[in-house]
């Protein structure tokens, strides 16, 4: 996500699931629709865009969570374009049945006079990995550490592996909001610190398309590169059929790969022996769905709310079992 602010309409087109009302049972109302309606009115999420696995994957878990209770939950898809998520921000505060709204900002000033109108209108506003002026509450993590805690795997990997022969370290990166920034200097910083004979390069990506262009273009620029670290989740599997593509074998031992968030299809091929997706540091769409209901119902019902931290979870091949969603939690666990 670097240089966001101009590329991310254009880029942000991701091969995840499509956050559509097929895909997800939700409606994406662009704010204004009336929706089913639930008997004690509506709650409302927005994350950036429908392009992200894990966030498609909160929202599956958090709608009949959120319909038990008598709320009906409104989404939409900005697309990665603040003007998009003001605007139905401002539809739904405009609707009079919304209880309470809470959202990943594309851009934190943008949102502070639209979050001033919810205030106004007496809709509590929580943040989603983000805190800002206004909000009442928010789901928390800790960025910076987290990108440290993977750096640092990777840097004992890389000793074991390299001892101080030269290594080249791809470091999928976003500096466009405080939560990607944070984890990617964690990254960077980590490793540059931990392993002397390590070149790492930032690399600009996001979504699985754009990882996988980015890794095309680096690996013309730098084929030996051997190390990829991500951020987070999307981009790390479009790096790794960009991989794939030039040859690598999934289980080549000279290469790493580990990036933070994961989806079903990480943990696929995290599992595989001697994968090359070695490890993540992960917020399971479980996990998080539940700290976001938590939040909504409460503002919603006039309850105190606070701040949810939530910390990164190592996963391993020995442990991908303990993070599927969905059917594939019934099965991994059977």
């Amino acid at each position: 996500m670097l240089h966001r602010r101009k590329a991310i309409a254009a880029l942000l087109a991701a091969a995840g699931l499509a956050l559509t009302t097929a895909a997800c049972g939700g409606n994406d109302d662009g704010g204004g629709g009336s929706g089913g309606g639930g008997d004690k009115g509506a709650v409302a999420m927005s994350f950036g865009g429908s392009s992200l696995e894990l966030w498609n994957d909160e929202i599956k878990l958090m709608r009949p969570e959120i319909e038990k209770a008598g709320y009906e939950l409104l989404t939409h898809d900005p697309q990665f374009k603040v003007e998009k998520q003001v605007k139905d921000w401002d539809a739904w505060i405009g609707r009079g049945d919304v209880k309470a709204i809470m959202g990943w900002p594309i851009q934190v000033d943008a949102l502070k006079p639209v979050t001033k109108r919810a205030q106004d209108a007496d809709i509590p506003v929580m943040g989603y990995a983000v805190k800002w002026e206004g909000t009442d509450a928010a789901l928390l993590t800790k960025p910076e550490s987290d990108g440290e805690r993977l750096a640092a795997d990777a840097v004992k990997w890389i000793k074991e592996n390299y001892a101080d022969k030269p290594v080249k370290v791809a470091v999928m990166a976003d500096r466009s909001n405080d939560l990607s920034r944070l984890r990617v200097e964690g990254l960077v910083n980590g490793v540059k610190k931990g392993a002397k004979n390590a070149k790492v390069f930032e690399v600009a990506a996001f979504t699985r398309d754009e990882g996988f262009t980015a890794a095309k273009q680096h690996l013309t620029a730098q084929p030996d590169t051997t190390v990829w670290l991500s951020f987070t989740d999307d981009n790390m599997k479009g790096v790794y059929q960009a991989l794939a593509d030039q040859g690598v074998k999934p289980d080549d031992p000279k290469y790493f790969l580990a990036g933070m968030d994961v989806t079903n299809e990480t943990l696929d091929l995290i599992a595989k022996p001697n994968s090359i997706y070695r490890m993540a540091y992960a917020f399971t769409s479980r996990e998080l769905a539940k700290a976001n209901v938590e939040l909504l119902l409460a503002a919603a019902e006039g309850k105190p709310v606070k701040d949810i931290l939530i910390d990164a979870k190592l996963v391993t091949p020995d442990n991908v079992k303990d993070f599927y969603v969905g059917d594939r939690a019934a099965s991994a666990g059977s």
